[in-house]
């Protein structure tokens, strides 16, 4: 172990080989370190905690606004019954119409004027979208840490690194691993196939075109299944290999290795793959699937513009654009709702995402104290969980404090009610404090008088000359006679006492000559 202050670093290899191995680093901190960390970490804190209050604040106004917004676009909505036509009529108003969604590009090279994949030449006559989905074998690094205190403050920090190869859909540079093995674990620097999605340049809902901003939202893509025939690229048809419904390009068992690490990945995917995919995956091979958005019955909101549709503006210009678009055939009503039920939703995650930053931020100025207490491990640990506690407990009252003002300030009627409500949560909180400290305190004396009776202060000590006064009612000695001729007269049981003074002696066993015994008639 390192000097304190210091820091020590081991790295242990163990497996390795063609199956990946593992990497440990061991870090040692020591306890001024971890202090001057943790007291920086207090401005972070601050920050953290100061900046949660305009988040919250900000979040339930914005939610108000949002939810005026929707029941202003609801009350002027109209339902339009034949969206095959455009009514100018229409013109600036809010519609809504369920219609298909189809593929209005015919300009594609493609006869049928769908999509194609420019490299396969794989082709999709009615989608909406064409996506090509490419994974390579790769060498991936995972990375575990587990943090340890040690007596005086210190902390070990083990972190360890282990390496499998797995199919990923994007490209891990292998020059950024903690350890390469020796160039064991090396990856290609380029992927031959990568992923991407193809879009129609012309979306149709019935007479209109879709608006730009909706396109991210066309999500009901499914698989679609290819073979080899599909492929129009001659030399790419002889490398693929079917595989699951996709293609599977591979190195080759014959392959140099070599070709990998020198990152020569065309050369090295140009050769044979057969024997490649019976034999079992290397680094570098790759595999490519197609998926594809059909058709289908959507339904959406929105400002009727020429010949297409646009975001609803409220009056004030709050509460964000009113473009609803979802996939089915759904009333302006369940349109409305569904919007609501999201403003709902994201309203709670800010406010959530708001408490957990000030409950971090207090913790982290709380820190230092954990920190310390660290010279004793589990008294350390004991202190923070009582820290989280705290900071918990003091971030959920001003949330609630600061979300009643919110409403206060936006809907005044309404966050009169949030803040009696919290108020009265924060007095039953406090109420149950006390009384657990109340109880805590009976507890304590139930105890002292159940092992030593109450508790009385005696006076001062008496002058040396002073015979203590003793308290008590002494029964006469009971006097038993023995066969030897001699009787013991022993003290009475002992009573209790109260005494002034210093305690007395212990009453003697007193033996004395024993007297015939006569009888009297």
């Amino acid at each position: 172990m390192s000097d304190a202050g210091g820091e020590e670093i081991t790295d242990i290899e163990q497996g390795g080989g063609e199956e990946g191995g593992e990497f440990t680093e061991t870090e040692y901190e020591n306890l001024g370190d971890r202090l001057q960390s943790s007291c920086c970490g207090i401005c972070i804190g601050l920050l953290l905690f100061f900046g949660a209050f305009p988040l919250l604040y900000w979040n339930e106004g914005r939610a108000v606004e949002r939810y005026e917004a929707l029941n202003e676009a609801e009350a002027q909505v109209t339902t339009v019954f034949d969206p095959w036509g455009v009514d100018t009529a229409n013109e600036g108003k809010l519609v809504h119409f369920s219609v298909n969604i189809t593929n209005g590009d015919n300009n594609n090279d493609d006869s049928n004027g769908g999509l194609t994949d420019p490299i396969f030449g794989i082709a999709a006559p009615n989608a909406l979208q064409l996506h090509r989905h490419a994974e390579m074998y790769q060498w991936v690094e995972d990375k575990t840490t587990r943090t340890t205190k040690t007596y005086g403050g210190g902390k070990k920090k083990t972190t360890s690194y282990s390496y499998s190869k797995e199919w990923k859909d994007y490209l891990i540079d292998s020059y950024n691993f903690k350890n390469q093995n020796g160039g064991q674990y090396q990856n290609p620097s380029t992927m031959e196939f990568t992923s991407e999605t193809f879009t129609a340049s012309k979306i149709m809902i019935g007479a209109f075109q879709l608006p730009q901003q909706l396109i991210n939202r066309i999500n009901w893509d499914e698989d679609l299944d290819v073979t080899l025939e599909n492929i129009t690229n001659e030399e790419l048809r002889g490398r693929a290999e079917s595989y699951d419904g996709g293609y599977y390009f591979g190195y080759g068992s014959n392959s140099n290795n070599n070709d990998v690490n020198n990152n020569d990945t065309t050369a090295a995917v140009s050769t044979s793959s057969s024997s490649s995919f019976g034999g079992g995956a290397q680094v570098g091979d790759q595999r490519v699937s197609f998926r594809e958005t059909p058709p289908s019955i959507i339904t959406i909101v929105g400002v009727q513009s020429g010949g297409t549709l646009g975001a609803f503006v409220s009056e004030t210009g709050e509460g964000g654009d009113v473009l609803l678009f979802k996939q089915g055939n759904l009333t302006s009503v369940e349109m409305f709702d569904a919007a609501e039920e999201e403003n709902k939703f994201a309203t709670w995650l800010i406010r959530l995402a708001g408490f957990a930053i000030m409950t971090f931020g207090l913790y982290l100025v709380f820190r230092p104290i954990e920190v310390f207490a660290d010279i004793i491990p589990f008294v350390g640990s004991i202190i923070g969980c009582g820290l989280v506690f705290m900071a918990v407990l003091i971030s959920s009252i001003l949330s609630l404090v600061t979300i009643s003002i919110a409403w206060l300030a936006a809907r005044p009627e309404i966050g009169a009610i949030v803040l009696c409500v919290s108020l009265a949560v924060v007095g039953l909180c406090a109420l149950g404090v006390k009384k657990f400290g109340k109880k805590k305190n009976e507890d304590d004396d139930d105890f002292i008088a159940a092992v030593g009776g109450k508790v009385v202060e005696a006076p001062a000590a008496p002058a040396a000359n002073v015979v203590p006064t003793v308290m008590a009612v002494n029964e006469p000695p009971t006097v038993y006679a023995l066969p030897e001729g001699q009787v013991v007269a022993s003290a009475p049981q002992q009573q209790p006492y109260a005494y002034v003074g210093s305690a007395p002696q212990q009453q003697p066993t007193v033996t004395v000559s024993a007297q015939p015994y006569v009888p009297k008639y």
